[in-house]
């Protein structure tokens, strides 16, 4: 649209001759003239996603324009009318029309395929049940289980050390036991945070002979649930803690298992194994 501004000028001699009188009026107009041009120019647009990699959480879809555009419905349009947003729950692919203010309009594809939010499946026993040994387990999963973790669980916590032979200096902490509920292990040396940590194992590279390793089992708020401390690490020549094998339980005890998947869904289990009738 082009807008253009004419000025008109009128000069008027008015004579009065009977009187011989002369008069002179100039009179000035200004005019718009209003050209319309229409845009024909198709807008350019790109698609975006706040997370591409396998994920349990929601996916915002980002379509941003070069030109003000209108809404589109189920999308979020901005104040500046150049972009759209729209938060995805679970895998969909849509195909939607953005119309810029002058009506020309393009499709534009979204595709979100990395949303998972089925946790994986442990087989094999059920949540609370109670087995005889050896309790046989079987895990899977719509995409791929990253880990599987299987600790013993008790109302205490219990430590043990084990001392490198080879490397005096390295002192590795296993949690043989942990209370109900714990979600991660906060490490002290000499009453001094060193980590804090989920594993129910931490390797010490280098430590004095007199220190001493205090561990603190943690609640999902960061609750202390139980302390243990480990004092005369000079002597902490324990076998190394038993493998629990991810399939198959034959010892008594309770236990918690574990299995997580690539995007971060997590199933916890615990059971309890009875000692065989044999």
């Amino acid at each position: 649209m082009k807008i253009k501004k004419i000025m008109l000028i009128f000069l008027i001699n008015l004579f009065i001759i009977s009187n011989m009188s002369y008069a002179k009026y100039t009179y000035y107009f200004e005019e718009t003239i209003v050209e319309l041009t229409r845009d024909s120019n198709l807008p350019i647009c790109t698609v975006s996603y706040s997370e591409e990699e396998l994920t349990n959480q929601n996916v915002t879809v980002t379509i941003q324009s070069n030109k003000e555009i209108e809404q589109v419905s189920g999308f979020f349009l901005s104040e500046d009318k150049k972009m759209l947003t729209k938060e995805v729950s679970q895998n969909e692919s849509q195909k939607v029309a953005i119309r810029d203010l002058s009506g020309n309009a393009i499709k534009m594809e979204y595709s979100v395929e990395n949303i998972d939010k089925e946790p994986p499946q442990i087989m094999g026993c059920n949540n609370g049940g109670i087995y005889t040994a050896p309790v046989e387990l079987d895990y899977t999963d719509n995409e791929e289980i990253e880990k599987i973790s299987i600790d013993r669980y008790d109302y205490e916590l219990a430590i043990v050390g084990h001392r490198n032979s080879e490397k005096a200096s390295q002192l590795t902490v296993y949690i043989e036991k942990h209370p109900l509920n714990t979600k991660k292990y906060r490490y002290f040396v000499n009453d001094k945070l060193y980590t804090t940590i989920t594993d129910s194992q931490y390797t010490f590279t280098s430590l004095e002979e007199d220190s001493v390793i205090k561990v603190e089992a943690l609640d999902e708020l960061g609750n202390v649930i139980d302390t243990a401390i480990l004092t005369d690490i000079r002597n902490a020549y324990h076998p190394k803690k038993a493998i629990i094998s991810e399939n198959t339980l034959t010892q008594s005890g309770n236990y918690q298992v574990v299995a997580t998947d690539t995007a971060g869904n997590m199933t916890v289990y615990y059971i309890k194994i009875l000692s065989s009738k044999k």
